[in-house]
């Protein structure tokens, strides 16, 4: 009984880790839908499930996102602690260079000011994969661009 019980758990992580896989993400506007959805659940709090998102669709190493992930939540508790609670997100820039990178910035708002968060896609082939993304508590590093 608890093999069965181990395979089924087995059988349904395999399931909804083939389903992560499944974003479609062939055009510029599918890469943007999909990190405005991650950048959402970071501005609402809901970082695992951004994390979990953004390891569904990227080059980067699970380790490393995990490793991010726990800094992370220690900087932004921070920043509710000073800033006040998130009030929503924004898309300040799209920028495209070549016909193979697409870098997105975006604003955190919180109630007193803004958190930037970068996001880079690159296309292969045919489908544009998360490569990099950071964060900059300074919302000057928008301007540098």
């Amino acid at each position: 009984m608890y093999r069965i019980r181990l395979l089924l758990l087995a059988l349904i992580s395999t399931l909804f880790s083939f389903g992560a896989q499944a974003v479609d993400l062939s055009t510029p506007e599918a890469a943007r839908n999909f990190a405005n959805e991650v950048m959402l659940d970071i501005g609402q709090s809901r970082l695992p499930d951004a994390w979990a998102k953004m390891k569904s669709t990227t080059t980067i190493p699970p380790a490393r996102i995990d490793a991010f992930a726990s800094s992370y939540e220690t900087a932004v508790n921070q920043s509710i602690k000073y800033f006040g609670p998130s009030i929503g997100m924004e898309l300040v820039s799209a920028q495209t260079s070549g016909e193979s990178l697409l870098r997105l910035t975006y604003l955190i708002k919180y109630e007193v000011t803004g958190v930037s968060w970068f996001m880079t896609f690159y296309k292969g082939r045919d489908k544009w994969v998360l490569t990099d993304f950071n964060y900059d508590i300074n919302m000057n590093s928008i301007f540098l661009q």
